[in-house]
């Protein structure tokens, strides 16, 4: 009996000892970002927004390249011409829902529905280009889920969900974070999610009762100064303060759930059952964060964006931890070892960008 005793305290010493938590760091300053962010912007500007598609690269290249785990930091590999593509594409989209109406209300229908039918394509395409595009230590991530599931998640129960006053808007979130999670591969190796739908709901009944009392406070706040005003121009002040102020509830509100959405998926992924994830952003300092980058990027006339990106990049890698459950030299060597370097080189070669905001 002391033996297995002994035997059993020997494997959990051994299993605590390999499991190593690692900070995700993130190093760049707004120093160095700023000089890219000008660039982009003044050359953006120059070829009328051809440009912007490099822009995009050096960008997610400088922010990929200055987060490091464990000393090593990611790298991103897109090439301009396929960010390009899938720019010209959205545009030609988007042209074709703007003035096909003007010329035949038939074809218009027909195309808008091709766009409906296509988008579990793109949203496909779109995560496997980004996977592919991104590496750590020299192995690709990758993105194997198909279109089908994408349009069942990404249009279908969007559009059922509004049949129950988007209450069942939790679930529709959860199914699409399965989706994107356990679809994913570091390598050859998959990450597994594995949430309760319970947890979103939480946050989601937080989100809605912040914004009554947002709505509450507004028509408090519009009924004691039309009580107080005098004269047609102050009151027409007062009521056009009403749509700015349901927008920016709206906009908070929609924080308050993409901050807790982004701790549910961390803290409830792992890859290859073996290294865990956790996330600890806070909604409020998340709020506070994005809103003062907003308006100082305003009152700056956007020269306070480089700095409001770092300051997010930071707060963000800050709170992100890896648990890992081995020696991650170890185990990245063996990833490259069964995967092989075929499927970088097949990535350069293949897809294109549609910027989807997943």
């Amino acid at each position: 009996m002391s033996d297995i005793l002994s035997e059993f305290v020997n494997n959990t010493q051994n299993e605590q000892r390999i499991r190593t938590v690692h900070e995700v760091e993130f190093r760049g300053t707004t120093e160095e970002y700023f000089g890219i962010w000008i660039v982009n912007a003044i050359l953006g500007i120059l070829t009328l927004g051809i440009y912007s598609a490099w822009a995009k690269i050096r960008n997610k290249k400088y922010f990929y390249g200055n987060t490091f785990i464990d000393n090593h930091n990611f790298d991103y590999h897109a090439k301009g011409p396929q960010i390009l593509i899938g720019r010209i594409i959205v545009v030609l989209i988007l042209a074709g829902l703007r003035f096909l109406p003007r010329y035949s209300l038939e074809l218009y229908m027909v195309f808008y529905a091709l766009v409906i039918l296509s988008v579990g394509l793109i949203v496909s395409r779109a995560l496997r280009f980004n996977a592919r595009m991104s590496s750590y230590r020299n192995v690709r991530f990758n993105f194997s889920g198909g279109a089908g599931a994408a349009f069942l998640r990404y249009v279908i129960y969007p559009f059922l969900a509004l049949f129950t006053l988007n209450l069942t808007k939790p679930y529709v979130t959860k199914s699409q974070n399965t989706y994107t999670t356990q679809n994913h591969k570091y390598g050859d190796r998959y990450f597994d999610f594995d949430a309760d739908v319970g947890e979103y709901y939480g946050p989601f009944f937080a989100m809605i009762g912040f914004g009554i009392l947002l709505f509450i406070v507004l028509a408090f706040i519009l009924g004691a100064l039309m009580e107080i005003s005098s004269g047609s121009t102050f009151q027409l002040a007062v009521q056009s303060f009403g749509p700015f102020y349901v927008i920016m509830t709206y906009f908070v509100i929609r924080l308050i759930y993409k901050a807790a959405v982004r701790n549910i998926i961390f803290n409830n992924a792992i890859l290859d059952n073996k290294h865990e994830f956790i996330s600890t952003i806070s909604a409020s300092k998340y709020i506070y964060i994005i809103i003062t980058n907003t308006l100082l990027a305003i009152l700056t006339l956007g020269l306070m964006i480089p700095w409001g990106r770092i300051r997010l990049a930071r707060y963000l890698a800050k709170n992100t931890q890896i648990i890992a459950g081995g020696d991650l030299d170890g185990y990245t060597s063996d990833i490259i070892e069964t995967h092989g370097v075929t499927a970088a080189e097949y990535a350069d070669m293949e897809g294109f960008d549609i910027d989807i905001g997943i």
